[in-house]
């Protein structure tokens, strides 16, 4: 099927575009239950209540969740035409754009769009511990705790010991302090960026999700720089011990970030350092970028969910996407 008369490049807001995400589900004439089959189907994560919040709600789903509910709905040659207006409205430019209108770069839509399974690859924790720390990680084995992920690659190296910076690129600002740190979203400060689990049950290891902030340790986060605005986000773990959260570029699970033992992290990987932007919003808000990427780390499905799950994503410029940033004594 297509869309037929609806056309979501007229939406003049959020609440018109879900509307017309609505009128398609109509159409397709399919329930929540068959939808998110259809979506597992073809590689999309698509849950039923995720479906049918988003269509209870005047404000825009995320890009990933819009591609999958089309697809999912029948209308897969129009997946291009619903992320395009989603961008314009997320970019807060609510009227309809002319036919020459900019779209989003093709990178930016394919690279959260889920894809097809691929081969899983090892994952192990060899960290030598004492035998006290391995009963202990027995003991947490047993509750259902997993460990972190150790990598090796062909990429080799580790990071030099470098200097904390003192001021970001943007204009002078100055980048957030080095050492122990809280990472809050701006719209729900009393929640934190710490360890948990995808909600959706695909990929089962350790990823970034926030919850709140007095629950939030272990592990402790911090920020260890890199260059001028620019960080490793660690996590130190008693049991664990030290790691270095990283975009995960794998299915299950692509785009979430997930803690990878710290002997494998290192400065010349992309997907371990991020950019700390400032925003303006506050003295101590940023936009949080993996290095040489124009995505931007958000939250998946409902950002104000304790254990949304974080992500990398197209930058829209809204809140959902800004982080306060607070260093914590102890540094």
């Amino acid at each position: 099927m297509t869309t037929g008369e609806l056309r979501p490049d007229d939406a003049s807001d959020p609440a018109e575009f879900v509307e017309m995400l609505r009128q398609l589900k109509d159409r397709s004439g399919l329930t929540y239950r068959q939808l998110e089959q259809r979506a597992a189907s073809t590689g999309d994560v698509l849950a039923r209540s995720t479906a049918a919040d988003i269509l209870r709600r005047s404000s825009l789903p995320r890009p990933e969740v819009v591609a999958a509910f089309v697809r999912a709905c029948g209308a897969e040659d129009q997946v291009e035409t619903w992320l395009r207006a989603r961008h314009r409205l997320a970019a807060g430019q609510f009227a309809p754009p002319s036919p020459a209108a900019d779209l989003p770069p093709v990178d930016a839509v394919t690279t959260v769009a889920p894809e097809r399974a691929g081969p899983a690859r090892p994952r192990w924790f060899a960290r030598p511990a004492p035998l006290a720390l391995l009963v202990v990680a027995a003991l947490l084995a047993a509750l259902g705790v997993g460990f972190w992920i150790e990598r090796r690659d062909d990429e080799q190296g580790k990071a030099a010991q470098l200097t904390d910076p003192t001021a970001s690129a943007s204009g002078g600002a100055r980048a957030p302090s080095a050492g122990r740190s809280q990472i809050r979203p701006v719209g729900n400060p009393h929640l934190c960026l710490t360890e948990g689990r995808d909600r959706t049950g695909q990929y089962t290891k350790e990823i970034a999700v926030q919850r709140p902030c007095a629950e939030a340790t272990p592990p402790d986060t911090a920020l260890v720089p890199v260059a001028d605005g620019m960080y490793f986000i660690q996590w130190v773990h008693p049991v664990h011990g030290k790691g270095c959260l990283t975009v995960r570029e794998e299915d299950p699970g692509r785009n979430l970030l997930e803690p990878w033992n710290e002997k494998d992290c290192s400065a010349s990987r992309s997907k371990q350092v991020f950019r700390f932007e400032p925003t303006g919003a506050a003295p101590d808000a940023y936009r949080i970028r993996p290095d040489r990427s124009e995505l931007c780390v958000g939250l998946r499905d409902d950002d104000g969910d304790v254990s949304a799950a974080a992500l990398v994503e197209p930058c829209t410029g809204g809140p959902d996407q800004v982080f306060l940033v607070n260093a914590l004594p102890g540094n």
